[in-house]
C-alpha cells in the first residue's frame, strides 16, 4: 500500500511516523509547500527505522505531486491551523481553496485513491472534496468522529481515574466546538454505565471538555 500525507505540520509528520513504524503501508509520501521541509521530516522518521525497526520507505517532496503517482490513501492536513480564539469555520475562506487544489493535484496522479480529510473544518472541507472531485461517498472519508470520540474517552476515563481502553463511547455531530453531540448516556466503563461513577456535573464537564 502507498499512502500520501499532504501537509507535513505536527499533524502530518505524527501521521507519517505512526503509519511507518506500524507497518501500515509499505511505502509513505510526505508533501509540503515550503521548500525542505516535507525532506526534513521524512529524513527525520527515516533514521529512526533502525530504532523502531520499520522497513516502509518513506519519502518527502516539495509540491511534486508526480512522487505520489500511485496512492491508494491520501491524507489531507493542509490548510491554515487555529490561531488562539478563532473558531474551525472561521478557516473556511482560507482552508477550502487549499484543500481543492490538493485534492485535485493528488487525483491527477492517483485517481482510485480514498481520501481521508483532516483539514479544519473538517466537515466542510470533507463535503467539499466530495462535491468538487465527483468522488462516490465512500471514498473521502473525515476523521472527526474518531478522533472526537477518542477525546470523550479520554476525558471520561480522567474522570473515572480508570485506563482509557476500558472506557467506551462516542460521539456524534460535526467536528465543530457547537456540533459534537457526546453522548454520555450510553458511555460505559467495562460494560457498566459511567452514569453509576459520575456524578450528572462531572458528565456535564466531560462532555464540555471534549467538544472545546
Amino acid at each position: 500500500m502507498k499512502v500520501t500525507i499532504v501537509g507535513a505540520g505536527n499533524v502530518g509528520a505524527t501521521c507519517a511516523d505512526v503509519i511507518s513504524y506500524r507497518g501500515i503501508a509499505s511505502e509513505v509520501v510526505l508533501v509540503d509547500i515550503k521548500e525542505g521541509f516535507a525532506e526534513g521530516k521524512a529524513m527525520d522518521i527515516m533514521q529512526c527505522a533502525t530504532t523502531t525497526v520499520f522497513n516502509t520507505q518513506l519519502s518527502g517532496t516539495t509540491g511534486d505531486y508526480s512522487k505520489t503517482a500511485g496512492s491508494d490513501v491520501v491524507v489531507i492536513t493542509s490548510g491554515i491551523p487555529r490561531k488562539p480564539g478563532m473558531t474551525r469555520e472561521e478557516l473556511i475562506g482560507i482552508n477550502a481553496g487549499i484543500v481543492k487544489s490538493v485534492a485535485d493535484n493528488v487525483l491527477t496522479h492517483s485517481p482510485n485513491a480514498i481520501i481521508v480529510v483532516v483539514s479544519n473544518p473538517m466537515d466542510t472541507m470533507a463535503y467539499l472534496t466530495l462535491k468538487a472531485t465527483g468522488l462516490p461517498k465512500n471514498r473521502v472519508i473525515g476523521m472527526g468522529g474518531a478522533l472526537d470520540s477518542s477525546r470523550f474517552k479520554y476525558y471520561l476515563s480522567k474522570a473515572l481515574d480508570k485506563p482509557a481502553n476500558d472506557v467506551q463511547g462516542m460521539v456524534i455531530g460535526g467536528h465543530g466546538d457547537t456540533t459534537m453531540i457526546p453522548l454520555t448516556r450510553l458511555a460505559s466503563y467495562n460494560g457498566v454505565p459511567v452514569s453509576n461513577f459520575l456524578s450528572q456535573e462531572e458528565l456535564d464537564k466531560v462532555a464540555a471538555d471534549t467538544m472545546v
